[in-house]
């Protein structure tokens, strides 16, 4: 890979050459990244994340060496772009223009274009077309999140759904879902998606007929959306 420079308040110059050192450098660099995040030094975070991006191409293979760094990067730059869109800072000339550019569109529209790239970024290169269910659940549930915060649960009902649909019918399958992430999937849908749809009875029917928690997992569940219903 050719020499990548950001330009930007710190300069970061990235010269590697396999997967083992792209990676080295990724995980030195995200740290910095979330303190810059955490302290709302939207500039620098958004230099470290563009330095990244520039070494996570499209996933080669369904579970390539970076595929957990691409993750991680990938929660980030969703949860950068949508903080800055939902609470910009008060100087607006301070805020990059590819974030400042996402002002120009509605809620659903950005949502759904975050979720467009976030498929290309981790369906394998061999995949046919852009397929959910390479799509981390962790990375998931910060869009399904996201899509709360900026009044677009329809869109973020239609990811989890196709999601749940693809990973049962799909002859390569989720890759690294696990229970846990499952588990996470199903919890912002019952109770920040759903709900925020007004779909209360609905979000109860799915968590009652849902066959793949466990019982006492499910019923602690319910037990808590029903407290969550009635304080609502």
């Amino acid at each position: 890979m050719t020499v990548a420079t950001v330009t930007a308040p710190d300069v970061v110059q990235l010269m590697p050459s396999t997967s083992k050192s792209a990676s080295t450098t990724l995980r030195s660099l995200y740290p910095r990244a979330a303190r810059a995040f955490l302290h709302r030094d939207i500039c620098l975070t958004h230099s470290l994340v563009t330095t990244a991006f520039a070494l996570l191409t499209m996933a080669p293979t369904a579970h390539d060496a970076l595929h957990e760094q691409r993750r991680k990067w990938e929660i980030l730059r969703i949860t950068l772009e949508v903080t800055v869109y939902a609470t910009p800072p008060e100087d607006s000339a301070a805020i990059p223009a590819p974030l400042r550019s996402n002002a120009m569109q509605s809620g659903p529209s950005l949502i759904t274009s975050q979720h467009k790239r976030s498929l290309e970024l981790f369906t394998p290169a061999s995949a046919l077309k852009p397929d959910a269910s390479f799509l981390p659940a962790p990375v998931l549930v910060t869009l399904a999140a996201a899509s709360v915060r900026v009044h677009a649960p329809d869109v973020g009902r239609l990811m989890v759904e196709e999601w749940l649909a693809r990973r049962d019918q799909t002859l390569y399958g989720t890759i690294d879902q696990g229970e846990d992430g499952y588990e996470k999937v199903i919890d912002v849908y019952c109770t920040n998606v759903l709900p925020a749809l007004d779909e209360w009875e609905y979000a109860a029917e799915f968590l009652q007929y849902e066959s793949e928690l466990g019982r006492s997992s499910k019923e602690v569940r319910l037990y808590l959306f029903r407290i969550r219903t009635r304080t609502s």
